[in-house]
């Protein structure tokens, strides 16, 4: 009994001892000093006479070891240490536990060894001696051997982390002094300066800047916090990690900086804001000489549109309304020629310099091309705007007085108003004002003709002379037909028309000047606009192709209908030279297509009425035929040679109709049968012989071509009593059949209208989340790994939409409708942005992480997209090479030529091209050879069967093998299996994507499987 109280007295004592322990756990002692101290205080409780403490790194090895009165038994002891420290590494129960340490001599030990851990992580080992004589070790000495083992594992634990943090700021202090780039660290509550590196000391001449307010020594003249400080902005993003990049040009040093700021944690455990900034004086130089018009000093093509973009998307966002004006220069080429360049230079800087001194300090103007300019008005109205370009007409009309120029210094412009809630892109708006601009100008060109003519007159506007020198081609042509042959003098614009029009319209004479004022004349009121602009479009060479129709006054009195059709030849430098063409006169308004010779579209709609109304109780069959993919004919050769396979499929098409069945070209590629006493069986009878004719390679001129047709029927009465009801369902058929893979004919049914409608309501439900802020859309991110290490490769963003009637539509549903609608343009800029976006988190965790975005073949037709998406790479901070674009094979072989100049144009922004779904389309190798792309991502039909097809397994070694040799990575898509994994994996494939490494989610839940 008396032992246990003296027992409880010591530890009592010992309890209120273990402050001296405090320098031992807090101290920066070396190992050798802590074991002193710890054999000193232990000295007094218990007869210990040696003592080792020896320090084990995270990697499991000793990293130091030190020893009081034991020197001498040094190898012994650590062979002790490295026996035990396998079983406290894989057994974490023993990390608690003690072992007495056999000494062979057969007596019991008095060595007793204990490992030191905190939170079941070993630190070290403590291994302590007794001499002999005082016995073996009690429980209450082992207990108290434990609590040191404890309290020194504290002391270990600090000790290693002080050296970590101390190797960290050594490491971190370097970088950052050896930069170039400016850096600092300022509290932000108090503005005070906790770093700034010798880069950024010696740029602002600054020494020992720490403690400083950063406000009153890196600005001049400021009497509080700065304005444009982004650290306010920054504590109110709700951002998980906010940064913000910025611009300024600062007061002290005078030099513009791109600044980068973000937040981060002291040593202390508090946020403190972070800046690093970039002399962006040069850049900013240079940027502004390349987006600057040599000649007028003006914005450029290039940085003028990237300004409107940045206008109308600023505008939209503040609900306010832009004006956007086009102005021509009038007589440009006229001022050239006569009085010179240098002259005509004059001219467009005068006129260009007076408008941007009428605009108002928020607007501005670029130059578009040669004579063509933009004004862009900023929240006015029409009346406004047009206001201050009066002011400039006046003021430039005053220069011409002063300076007595002998030419006219005007313009013609055109205005388009563009509301807040304005779904056209810049080009389709671009496109508008451009049309409204040529009106004036139109105009302009024929009341300057008119004048020209009732100043001369008819008599006057005759020439003797004619400097043609076919004279004998030119009268053999006309011999040789019925048409009329006229021909044009472009230089000198007289015109020769032939002798038999001359004398049907009472015509001045052969040879004539100013022909569309003379010619103007004798043309029907309602249809004189669309001659004289047709003739403008090819004065202005906008066109070298001419084909109109109107109504004209013959020497009798009589309207007759007239078919013009020319074409215009250029001389070596590209100037309009000769223009030349037929006059057929139509006697009445034609109904045979020109091209084909069969009747047009209003015929099949005035035969079928026709049948409906006379023959009601007898059926009709209708079929709509397309010709599949005919714009791949165009883009493979020409619009010519598409004409002719049109033609040559009209001849094809009558060649097997039966003797009640007639054929008739509708718009653009499709074709309309009408089978009277129409049955499905004759229609597929009439399909089936057309199918054998086409469904082959073909060849014209040399060229070889495959096109196959698509067929959508309806039948009357059962389908439809009306001509409009018929044609809309047949065109629903057709649709259908193409979408079902083409090649094939489809009937009417209530299953294409239930389908159609739907389409019809799906299209109208996105068109509605579209303008409420692309409401019910989100973006879905899918892993893509490195091959061999399973590690993160990066993900690609996948659209993804749902709405409250049909729920979540699958993406091969509503893709299409958007691309049909034109709905792509806006939602693909909506899901790079956020695609972008997400990348710039990321890659904070990990900068090599890459993000992938689909394009759409809509997208790339977009004439603005692609600068579109070099701004966006630029202000979401995410390095272009970290940004993959992807396009499917079908498209790139459709559009080989176009795709061309896209591929060159983002490869030198630096971001990649990965051509998808390779290996499904006709030509995949011929494809990558013309235009590698950076990426290619073979198609999931060849791996959901590769561990059974040794040809599947041998065609994706072999192409990864082939784009290897030329420097293309390969991704595997649609690896579901580690059995899939194990098969494809020896074969060198540089990435994999598949639901084996994971499904597409919301970038919240991606973000935590991969970045938590």
């Amino acid at each position: 009994m008396d032992k246990r109280k003296k027992y409880k007295e010591r530890l009592l004592q010992i309890d209120q001892d273990l402050f001296e322990l405090k320098p031992l756990l807090i101290d920066n002692k070396t190992l050798k000093e802590n074991a002193d101290y710890l054999a000193e205080f232990l000295k007094r409780y218990l007869p210990i006479n040696q003592l080792a403490l020896a320090q084990i790194s995270n990697e499991g090895g000793i990293m130091e070891s030190a020893f009081w009165k034991n020197d001498r038994n040094e190898d012994f002891w650590m062979a002790v240490i490295h026996e035990h420290m396998d079983k406290w590494q894989n057994e974490k129960d023993s990390l608690s536990d003690f072992d007495t340490v056999d000494t062979g001599t057969g007596k019991a030990s008095v060595y007793v060894l204990f490992p030191v851990a905190c939170e079941d992580r070993l630190a070290g080992a403590l291994l302590v001696h007794k001499p002999e004589k005082t016995g073996l070790w009690s429980e209450e000495e082992i207990a108290l051997l434990k609590l040191m083992a404890s309290t020194i594992s504290v002391a270990l634990i600090n000790r290693a982390r002080y050296e970590e943090y101390a190797l960290q700021g050594y490491v971190f202090n370097e970088m950052m002094d050896n930069t170039s780039t400016n850096i600092y660290v300022t509290d932000v509550e108090t503005n005070e300066i906790l770093f700034m590196n010798k880069a950024m000391q010696k740029s602002f001449e600054i020494e020992k800047p720490e403690g400083k307010i950063c406000w009153q020594v890196l600005q001049k003249g400021m009497e509080g916090p700065c304005p444009f400080c982004p650290v306010p902005g920054l504590l109110k993003d709700e951002d998980e990690h906010p940064s913000v990049v910025w611009e300024e040009e600062n007061t002290r040093t005078g030099i513009t900086y791109k600044n980068y700021d973000s937040f981060m944690q002291w040593t202390d455990g508090r946020t403190v804001h972070f800046q690093q900034s970039v002399d962006h004086t040069t850049t900013r130089q240079l940027e502004k000489a390349a987006a600057t018009d040599e000649l007028t000093e003006l914005l450029n093509r290039r940085a003028g549109k990237l300004a409107l973009d940045h206008t109308l998307s600023q505008a939209k966002r503040d609900k306010i309304r832009v004006i956007v004006g086009m102005y021509d220069v009038n007589d440009l080429k006229e001022v050239n020629d006569t009085y010179g360049h240098a002259e005509g230079d004059v001219l467009l800087k005068t006129i260009a310099r007076n408008i941007k001194e009428c605009l108002a300090p928020q607007d501005y103007t670029f130059r578009l091309s040669g004579d063509e300019f933009i004004i862009v008005f900023k929240d006015t109205d029409l009346t406004a705007s047009k206001e201050k370009v009066r002011r400039a007409r006046e003021r430039i009309q005053l220069f011409k007085e002063k300076h007595q120029k002998l030419y006219e210094m005007n313009f013609c412009c055109g205005y388009e108003e563009v509301e807040p809630d304005d779904q056209r892109t810049i080009t389709e708006i671009l496109t508008n004002v451009d049309e409204k601009m040529y009106e004036k100008k139109r105009l302009f060109h024929i009341q300057k003709a008119e004048e020209k003519y009732q100043k001369e007159g008819e008599k006057q506007g005759r020439t003797k002379t004619f400097s043609y020198d076919k004279e004998h081609l030119y009268d053999a042509l006309v011999q040789s037909t019925d048409d009329y042959i006229y021909v044009c003098n472009m230089k000198t614009n007289t015109f020769r028309y032939s002798k038999a029009m001359v004398e049907e319209f009472d015509l001045p004479g052969e040879v004539i000047e100013n022909a569309a004022a003379v010619w103007g004349a004798r043309v029907h009121d309602l249809d004189k606009k669309a001659f004289l602009e047709s003739n403008q479009e090819i004065t202005d060479g906008r066109t070298d192709c001419h084909s109109v129709e109107y109504r004209a006054r013959n020497r009798k009195g009589e309207w007759v209908w007239m078919r013009c059709r020319g074409h215009l030849e250029r001389d070596e430098s590209g100037e309009p030279t000769l223009f030349a063409g037929i006059i057929t006169n139509l006697g009445k308004k034609n109904k045979i297509d020109h091209l084909t010779g069969l009747f047009n579209k209003f015929e099949f709609e005035e035969e079928i009425e026709r049948l409906i109304s006379t023959k009601p109780d007898q059926p009709i069959g209708i079929m709509i035929l397309g010709i599949d993919e005919f714009k791949r004919i165009n883009d493979l050769y020409n619009r010519s040679f598409g004409d002719e396979v049109i033609r040559i499929i009209s001849q094809k098409i009558q060649t097997f109709l039966p003797p009640d069945a007639t054929v008739y070209r509708m718009d653009g590629d499709e074709f309309g049968i009408i089978l009277r006493n129409g049955t499905v069986h004759g229609l597929e009878n009439i399909y089936g012989k057309i199918y054998q004719a086409v469904n082959h390679q073909q060849e014209f001129n040399g060229k070889k071509f495959y096109c196959t047709l698509s067929a959508g029927c309806t039948l009357y009465p059962l389908d439809g009593k009306t001509y409009l009801d018929l044609i809309k369902y047949a065109g629903y058929s057709l649709e259908y059949a193409k979408n079902k893979g083409k090649n094939q004919i489809a009937f009417f049914s209530e299953d294409i209208l239930i389908g159609k409608t739907r389409q019809l309501d799906l299209t109208e439900l996105l068109r509605e989340s579209v303008e409420q802020g692309f409401e019910n859309f989100e973006v879905y991110y899918q892993l893509q790994v490195n091959a061999d290490t399973r590690k993160i490769k990066g993900a690609e963003a996948l659209a993804r939409w749902k709405c409250e009637k049909y729920g979540q539509v699958p993406p091969d549903q509503f893709i299409p409708i958007l691309e049909e609608s034109g709905l792509i343009i806006p939602v693909g800029k909506w899901i790079f942005e956020q695609a972008l976006g997400a990348c710039a988190r990321w890659i904070k965790k990990d900068p090599d992480f890459v993000i992938s975005v689909n394009l759409s073949y809509v997208q790339l037709e977009d004439a603005g997209f692609i600068d579109f998406m070099e701004r966006t790479v630029l202000s979401s901070g995410v390095p272009p090479a970290n940004v993959v674009v992807e396009m499917t094979e079908s498209y790139i072989a459709s559009n080989i030529n176009r795709v061309e100049g896209i591929f060159d144009r983002i490869r030198s922004f630096g971001m990649k091209i990965a051509m998808d779904d390779f290996g499904t389309g006709y030509s995949s190798l011929g494809i990558l050879k013309k235009i590698p792309a950076d990426i290619v991502k073979i198609d999931r039909i060849f791996v959901k069967d590769v561990q059974t097809s040794h040809f599947d397994l041998t065609f994706i070694k072999f192409i990864v093998e082939l784009c290897h040799d030329v420097g293309i990575e390969v991704c595997l898509e649609g690896v579901e299996t580690e059995g899939e994994y194990e098969a494809v994996k020896p074969h060198a494939v540089d990435f994999i994507q598949g639901y084996l490494f994971g499904k597409p989610v919301p970038g919240s839940i991606f973000k935590e499987q991969n970045f938590s």
